[in-house]
Order: C-alpha cells, then sequence, then structure tokens
C-alpha cells in the first residue's frame, strides 16, 4: 500500500546537473531558445519526471492548497527555462526543486509530448520522463506541494491509497501515470 506523508521543507541548493541519459534523447540535449526555434508552434515547455521507488510504485505529489489546481496530484515537473543548460537538465531542476531527488539518469520519454494552451493563447507542450534517482528521501516545497504519496499501479487507476482519495490535476496527467506503469513493467528483466 502506498503512503502518505508531509514532507520535510526547506530551501534547497541548487539543483545537482550530473545525470546520464538516453541517446534516444538527444533532441532534448539542447537549451530551450534553441528548441523553440526549432519547434515555433510552441510557446514554452514543461517536463515532468515519474521516478520510481525500489517497490515500483510512483511518486505522486499534492499541489499546494494556495497554488492552481489546489490539492490536486501530479508528478514532479514544471516549465523549462531559458536558463536551464538542456530540457532535460529542466527535469533534473524541476525533480530536484519540486522533491527534493536527485536525478541519476532520464532513461525515455514516455508518451508523446502534450500540447496545451496557458493564459489564453500561448502553447505549450509537456514531456515527461521516466528517472531513475540516488535515493528516496522526499523533501517538498511547501510553496508548491503539501504531500506525496508512493502509489501502486492498482492504487494509482484507483485513485485511493490507503485511507488516500485523489485526483489528478488532468485527464491527461493520470493517462501518462498509466502510461508510465506500462512502461516501467516492459523494461524490468
Amino acid at each position: 500500500m502506498g503512503e502518505l506523508a508531509d514532507a520535510p521543507s526547506g530551501s534547497a541548493p541548487s539543483a545537482p546537473t550530473t545525470f546520464t541519459s538516453s541517446p534516444s534523447l538527444a533532441c532534448f540535449k539542447q537549451p530551450l531558445r534553441a528548441y523553440l526555434d526549432a519547434h515555433p508552434e510552441f510557446d514554452g515547455i514543461a517536463v515532468g519526471a515519474f521516478v520510481f521507488n525500489p517497490d515500483g510504485k510512483l511518486l505522486l505529489v499534492q499541489r499546494a492548497a494556495h497554488d492552481s489546481l489546489p490539492s490536486l496530484w501530479e508528478i514532479p515537473g514544471g516549465a523549462c527555462d531559458f536558463e536551464d543548460e538542456s530540457l532535460l537538465h529542466a527535469v533534473a531542476r524541476e525533480l530536484w526543486e519540486e522533491s527534493g531527488l536527485c536525478a541519476k539518469s532520464i532513461v525515455t520519454l514516455v508518451g508523446e509530448g502534450m500540447a496545451f494552451f496557458i493564459r489564453g493563447n500561448r502553447r505549450m507542450c509537456k514531456y515527461s520522463f521516466l528517472v531513475e534517482v540516488e535515493g528516496y528521501q522526499v523533501n517538498l516545497d511547501p510553496n508548491e506541494h503539501q504531500a506525496y504519496l508512493w502509489v501502486t499501479e492498482e492504487e494509482a487507476r484507483a485513485g485511493t491509497c490507503g485511507e488516500v482519495k485523489f485526483r489528478y490535476t488532468f485527464n491527461e496527467q493520470r493517462e501518462a501515470v498509466y502510461e508510465a506503469f506500462k512502461l516501467k513493467k516492459g523494461r524490468q528483466p
């Protein structure tokens, strides 16, 4: 069964930037400006990190009650910044900022990019990745998230983990979670 936890909080040091990545992700090893220049259909890029613990449970984080989409659940992630060395570095940075977890390897893309609009007509695309980490001690930023769960596939599908009932930020997030479990199962020896 998964567990609900209020994580310790605090300001984290800068995100570690030493990680490996699959050659299949070469197109994401470029800075945001270069990526947007090559993809003028997008005004911005967001990224997400699917992290599984050694028991095969997926990390979900609950958005802060005072933030947009209050108290809904998602994977760690956020917007790429122009200061990020590459889109993959944005994945590692967002994972670190939102969960305190350090990316060891960015393994593969989960699904395809999801296009969406924000603030009226800004067209964004979100790419989510399967990420291996260097430990599993979660440290949330209370400005963004208020709790976390490690969930099984069954719990993810039921929207219930122990006594906690949860809803995803978007239907697309829920579907991506299902896809991540499917991908993870296919990668196990």
